[in-house]
C-alpha cells in the first residue's frame, strides 16, 4: 500500500484531537490527590481542576401488565485535569486512563512531544509499564461557508461511505434535516469507530453554522508495553490520515488549502 502524502491544511476543519491510553485500574489515583504527578508536569500544565462523572442505568422489569423501570446509580468517577496556560491543551488522569487533548492541533509530532513528560511522569509515579488500549480520536467540523463552497452539495465533498441520505441531489430531496451514520470497521488490524453527519457549530460572535461532523476514534486493544507505545501510536496516526483522505473528495481537499509537510 502506498504512503499517502502528509499535508497541513491552512483551513483545517479539526475541532478537537485526543490521544488516550487505558490501563488496569489504579485505585490510588481516585483515593489520593496526584501531587507527585502534578509536580512533574506543572510547568507545561499549570492549571488544575477535577471533574466527576456518574453514569445512570435504567432497566425495565415487566411483570404481567406492569412495566416497572428501575434506576441504578454507578459509582462516581473522578477525572484529574491539568491544563496549559492558554487553555488549549489538557492532560486527563483517571483511575484507568491517561490522555492528552487539544483544541489547537497543528501537527502530530508536536502533540507527541507535549505528551512525553506526562507519560514519563505517569510511568514513574504509578509504576505502570503497559497499557490495554491505545486510542487516537479526531473530530472535524467541515463548514462550507468557511471554504468558499456555499451551495456545493455534500456529495461533491464527502465520499459515499459517510454520506447516507446526503447522497441525494437537491432535485431528488428538497432538504435533509437529520443525517447520522455510526459504524465500526477494522482496517489493517486497527479498529475505527466512526460517527458522521450534519451538525450545527456555535462559534463565538458568529451565527450558528451548519457543518458536516466527522468523529473518528482509531484504537488498538491488547497489552502494549511502554516501549512499544510509540509504534502503535504512529500506526494509528497513519491510519487516521489514510481514512480521512479516503473520506473526502479532491474538491474539498483543495478547498482546505493543503500544504506539504516535510
Amino acid at each position: 500500500m502506498c504512503q499517502i502524502e502528509r499535508v497541513r491544511y491552512r483551513k483545517c476543519p479539526l475541532v478537537e484531537v485526543a490521544y488516550q491510553l487505558n490501563f488496569p485500574t489504579i485505585l490510588s489515583i481516585e483515593a489520593e490527590m496526584p501531587v507527585k504527578f502534578q509536580n512533574e508536569i506543572r510547568k507545561a500544565f499549570p492549571q488544575y481542576q477535577m471533574q466527576t462523572e456518574q453514569e445512570n442505568e435504567i432497566t425495565v422489569n415487566i411483570t404481567g401488565e406492569d412495566v416497572n423501570p428501575m434506576f441504578r446509580h454507578h459509582p462516581v468517577r473522578k477525572f484529574h485535569q491539568f491544563i496549559s496556560e492558554d487553555g488549549m491543551w489538557k492532560i486527563t488522569l483517571a483511575k484507568n486512563q491517561l490522555a492528552i487533548s487539544t483544541l489547537k492541533y497543528e501537527q502530530w509530532e508536536d502533540m507527541m512531544r507535549r505528551f512525553e513528560q506526562p507519560l514519563k511522569a505517569f510511568s514513574e509515579v504509578y509504576d505502570q509499564s503497559y497499557f490495554e488500549r491505545v486510542g487516537l480520536r479526531y473530530v472535524d467540523a467541515i463548514k462550507r461557508s468557511e471554504l468558499g463552497l456555499e451551495g456545493v452539495e455534500w456529495k461533491e465533498l464527502i465520499k459515499p461511505h459517510l454520506l447516507g441520505c446526503l447522497s441525494f441531489s437537491q432535485e431528488e430531496v428538497e432538504k435533509v434535516n437529520l443525517n447520522t451514520l455510526r459504524a465500526e470497521i477494522v482496517m489493517d488490524g486497527i479498529s475505527v469507530r466512526v460517527s458522521s453527519g450534519l451538525g450545527i457549530i456555535n462559534t463565538d460572535n458568529k451565527e450558528p453554522d451548519n457543518a458536516f461532523i466527522l468523529d473518528c476514534d482509531y484504537y488498538q486493544v491488547g497489552k502494549v508495553d511502554m516501549d512499544k507505545i510509540g509504534e502503535v501510536a504512529e500506526c494509528l496516526h497513519q491510519k487516521s490520515t489514510e481514512f480521512f483522505r479516503k473520506s473526502i473528495t479532491r474538491k474539498l481537499h483543495e478547498a482546505m488549502d493543503p500544504q506539504e509537510l516535510k
